[in-house]
C-alpha cells in the first residue's frame, strides 16, 4: 500500500486498516477534493496494471489506458467535519467477461419463464414419480395455488379424482419406462373438488438431464371443453337433421304415392259407376221376363210359341236378346279388366313403397333395373299426365349391396322434379332419361336428366341448400335431404345444367358391394 501525506487522522486510519485493506480481493482507492488518487491498494494496482508511483497525485483521466480487463468503479464522497466534500473513496472491481453458453441459457430460462407466466395453457414438468417440480401459472391458479411454487411436490392425485389421476400417471409411467411421447391424447378430467368435469387435449414427452438419463416427464395440456360441447351440439343437429331429412324424403315417397293412388282412385271410380250404370241398364229383366212367358205356357209351349202372336215373337226376341246380353258381358268384362288393373296399379304403388319404407339404413341385394322401375311406377300417374318420353339406359349389372330405401327416396325425388321442371315448356317433347352403369373402383352411376327449363349458373350451387326452392310450394328439403341420403352412403349427388331452357341433370354415385349383405340399422 503506498499513499501521499494526508491529515494526521487520515493517515492513522490508513496505518490501522493497511493489513485489511491490502488483502481485499478489489480494488480500494480514494481520491482528494481535485480528484487526483492519494490512495491505493495492491489489487487496485494489479487491475490497472501499473505500479502505485503512476497512479498516486493523478487523475482517472490521466491514467487511463486500452485496459482487457471489464473494470466497474463504485464511488462515494468522502465528507469533512464541517460536512463539506474533501474527496471520495471507492472500490475497483473487475467485470468477467460472459460466456456465451451463460448468457444464451439464460435466454432460455427468461423465455421458458415467460412461457409459463403467461400461456393460458398447462405447462409442467414432472419427476420420475409424477410430482410437479415446475408449472405454469395458469395451472396453478386453476389448481386452486396463488403460486405455481404451490403445486411443486404435489400429484395429480391431489387434484383430480382416481377416475383421472390414474390413468394420466400409468400414462407418465409408461413414457418414463419407453421413452415414447404421448401425443395429442382427448382426456376426461374429473375433479375432486366437485366442479364439473373438463375434456383436455394432452401431449407428454420424457424429461432428460445432460446426460440423456430420463428423470421425469413434461408436457402441456389444452383445456377444449368448448370445443367437445360445439361437438356435441354439432352432432345433435346434424342428428336431427339427418332425421328431418329422412323423413322428408319419405315423406316425398309418400305424397307421391298418395298423389298417384289418388289418381288410379279417380280411374277406379270411373270404371265402377260405368259397371253400375250398365248393370242399371242390362237386358237382364227382360230376359226374366221371357223365361216367366214360357214358364207360363209350359203345357203348351208348342202352341203358344206357334199360334199366339206373343209366341211368335219370342224366338226373335231371345235371339236378340242374347246378343245383347253378350255385349253387356264383354263390356262388363273388358270394364272390369280395366278396373282390376287398376286395383293392381295401386297394390304394386303401395308394394314398392311398403318395400322400402322400412330399409332405412339396411345394405341388402337389389336388382337395380327393379329400383329404377319402381321409382318410375311411383312417378307414373304424373309422368304420364305430362306425357313425358323415358328413356332408359341400363347397362347390365349384377345384384347389388345397396341401402335400396334411401336409393329408391333419392331417384323418386330426382324423377319427380324432372318432371316437373317441364312445367311451361311447350316447344318441345318431354323426356326424361334414365342411364344406369358402373364405374371403376367399385362405383355406381346413375343420372337422370331432363330437357325442361334447366338451371341458371348462379343457382345451381344452391339447388342443394336446406330450404332453396324455386317452387312456388316447394320447401327445399327434397334435394336436400337427397344429397344427405347420398353422403351417408358414401356417395355423392351433383347438379349439371347448361343453364336456363337447357334442361339439367342429377348424378348419383354410390361405392357398391356384391355379395355378404350388412344390416346397419333399422329406420
Amino acid at each position: 500500500m503506498q499513499s501521499q501525506p494526508a491529515s494526521a487522522a487520515s493517515a492513522t486510519l490508513l496505518e490501522d486498516t493497511a493489513p485489511i485493506v491490502e488483502q481485499l480481493p478489489v480494488g480500494i482507492f480514494r481520491k482528494d477534493a481535485e480528484g487526483r488518487f492519494t490512495f491505493v491498494n495492491a489489487r487496485f494496482c494489479q487491475l490497472k496494471d501499473m505500479p502505485a508511483e503512476r497512479i498516486l497525485g493523478r487523475t482517472p483521466a490521466e491514467i487511463a489506458s486500452d485496459e482487457a480487463r471489464s473494470l466497474q468503479v463504485i464511488e462515494s464522497a468522502v465528507l469533512g467535519p464541517d460536512g463539506t466534500v474533501i474527496g471520495s473513496q471507492g472500490v475497483l472491481l473487475e467485470v468477467p467477461e460472459r460466456n456465451p453458453e451463460d448468457e444464451m441459457l439464460a435466454n432460455e430460462r427468461e423465455l421458458l419463464r415467460a412461457l409459463l407466466d403467461n400461456s393460458p395453457d398447462h405447462i409442467y414438468f414432472k419427476d420420475a414419480q409424477s410430482r410437479f417440480i415446475k408449472t405454469s401459472t395458469a395451472q396453478a391458479l386453476e389448481f386452486g395455488m396463488a403460486t405455481p411454487e404451490g403445486l411443486v411436490g404435489k400429484s395429480d392425485f391431489d387434484v383430480f379424482s382416481e377416475d383421472h389421476a390414474r390413468p394420466a400417471f400409468e400414462d407418465e409411467q409408461e413414457i418414463i419406462r419407453t421413452g415414447l411421447p404421448m401425443i395429442g391424447k382427448v382426456e376426461r378430467e374429473t375433479w375432486i373438488d366437485g366442479r364439473p368435469d373438463t375434456w383436455a387435449l394432452t401431449t407428454k414427452m420424457p424429461l432428460r438431464n445432460r446426460a440423456g438419463q430420463i428423470v421425469g416427464t413434461f408436457g402441456i395440456t389444452k383445456n377444449i371443453s368448448d370445443l367437445k360441447e360445439a361437438e356435441r351440439q354439432i352432432a345433435e343437429v346434424h342428428k336431427q337433421l339427418v332425421e328431418a331429412s329422412h323423413l322428408a324424403g319419405m315423406a316425398r315417397i309418400a305424397t307421391n304415392v298418395l298423389h298417384n293412388v289418388g289418381n288410379v282412385l279417380n280411374s277406379v271410380n270411373v270404371s265402377a259407376a260405368l259397371v253400375l250404370s250398365r248393370v242399371r241398364a242390362s237386358k237382364v229383366p227382360g230376359l226374366a221376363r221371357a223365361v216367366q212367358l214360357m214358364e207360363d205356357h209350359a203345357d203348351d209351349l208348342g202352341a203358344f210359341l206357334a199360334s199366339d202372336p206373343k209366341g211368335k215373337v219370342l224366338p226373335g226376341y231371345l235371339r236378340q236378346l242374347a246378343s245383347a246380353l253378350v255385349a253387356e258381358q264383354n263390356d262388363a268384362i273388358e270394364e272390369l279388366a280395366a278396373l282390376g288393373k287398376n286395383v293392381e296399379h295401386i297394390k304394386e304403388i303401395i308394394a314398392a313403397q311398403q318395400a322400402y319404407a322400412g330399409a332405412f339404413r339396411l345394405l341388402e341385394k337389389v336388382q337395380i333395373r327393379k329400383l329404377v322401375d319402381d321409382a318410375l311406377r311411383i312417378n307414373a300417374e304424373a309422368l304420364a299426365r305430362r306425357r313425358m318420353v323415358v328413356e332408359k339406359e341400363i347397362a347390365p349389372v349384377p345384384e347389388l349391396l345397396l341401402d335400396q330405401g334411401r336409393i329408391l327416396q333419392i331417384l323418386v325425388n330426382l324423377i319427380s322434379n324432372a318432371e316437373q321442371a317441364m312445367e311451361g315448356v311447350a316447344d318441345r317433347e318431354p323426356r326424361l332419361a334414365l342411364r344406369v352403369e358402373l364405374m371403376p373402383g367399385q362405383r355406381l352411376r346413375i343420372c337422370v336428366a331432363d330437357n325442361g327449363v334447366g338451371i341458371a349458373t348462379q343457382t345451381l350451387p344452391q339447388v342443394f341448400v336446406h330450404g332453396f326452392t324455386t317452387k312456388k310450394t316447394g320447401h327445399g328439403f327434397g334435394l336436400h335431404s337427397a344429397v344427405i341420403a347420398a353422403h351417408e352412403m358414401g356417395g355423392t349427388l351433383t347438379a349439371h345444367s347448361d343453364g336456363p331452357g337447357t334442361g339439367a341433370a342429377f348424378t348419383l354415385e354410390l361405392p357398391i358391394g356384391t355379395e355378404g349383405a350388412e344390416t346397419l340399422g333399422a329406420g
